[in-house]
């Protein structure tokens, strides 16, 4: 499987002034296509920090590291002089990058001078290739490193969407391949998510490379509820259907035996 792993950066993310959302979006559209962030690390803005985060996860020997966060004109936005330390590589000034900047200023109709702030955001790795940002100034940038492609990308979510979008999914998309996701999910009355901890753990014995997760949804009308996700990923689409619908039966089984219902099942397959 494509190994992805993540390094966010900002101290906003660590003291409670802002969601990482950004983590969360990115997690389901590599879920999507049938891969997953193995790991999320979190840093505060210190180049040591950074670049000791990225070290970290470049010894896990990823495909992918998406760095997000720090790519700003500020004092705080030091994650490519981050990266660049972590890397060896000295930060320079990008031509390309630099022009990826004035044509964003002309593309909303703004003149503006390039002070050093700005100048900033057109200091990259050497080596780095700046991507496209349709919806801020600052590029996304992409660096290939010890087997691994790192994407760094704003914080700002709609910059990161827009660079991911455009310059970091396709890539993905293209290593991990064609695969199909088939997903089950039943909602379940009258039966405890305890009462499920051990079907849960025979079913993934058996099918060891599904996913298979339970979430309490409370109490209904005197009964549990629970929702009960089930999800196979392959290269073919029979197979996961069938590996899927397998596991559903068994469950269903089981949440009878239990004196539990399904209230409804949803099925679904994915080819991507």
């Amino acid at each position: 499987m494509v190994t992805v792993t993540s390094l966010c950066v900002g101290k906003e993310l660590l003291i409670g002034k802002t969601v990482n959302t950004n983590a969360y979006w990115i997690g389901a559209r590599l879920f999507g296509i049938g891969t997953t962030l193995d790991r999320v690390l979190i840093v505060t803005d210190s180049l040591d920090e950074i670049s000791s985060g990225l070290m970290e996860l470049l010894a896990r020997k990823p495909d992918f590291i998406i760095v997000v966060g720090g790519l700003g004109p500020t004092p705080d936005d030091m994650t490519l002089k981050g990266i660049g330390l972590a890397i060896g590589k000295k930060v320079r000034l990008s031509a390309a990058a630099l022009s990826l900047i004035r044509a964003r200023y002309a593309s909303i109709g703004r003149t503006f001078e390039i002070t050093p702030a700005r100048r900033k955001m057109a200091m990259l790795p050497e080596g780095s290739t700046p991507l496209p940002n349709g919806a801020g100034t600052a590029p996304g940038v992409r660096i290939e490193q010890s087997g691994a492609v790192i994407f760094c990308l704003p914080g700002v979510p709609r910059e990161m969407k827009s660079i991911y979008k455009s310059g970091v999914h396709p890539e993905i998309r293209r290593k991990v391949g064609k695969l199909y996701t088939a997903k089950v999910i039943m909602h379940l009355m009258g039966v405890y998510e305890s009462t499920l901890a051990p079907e849960i753990a025979a079913a993934l014995k058996l099918h060891p490379s599904a996913y298979i997760k339970s979430h309490p949804k409370g109490v209904r009308e005197g009964k549990s509820s629970v929702e009960l996700d089930m999800v196979v990923i392959s290269t073919r689409k029979q197979e996961a259907e069938s590996e899927c619908e397998e596991i559903a039966r068994f469950f269903a089984g089981k949440i009878d035996e239990a004196g539990g219902s399904i209230l409804k099942k949803v099925v679904s397959t994915v080819g991507r």
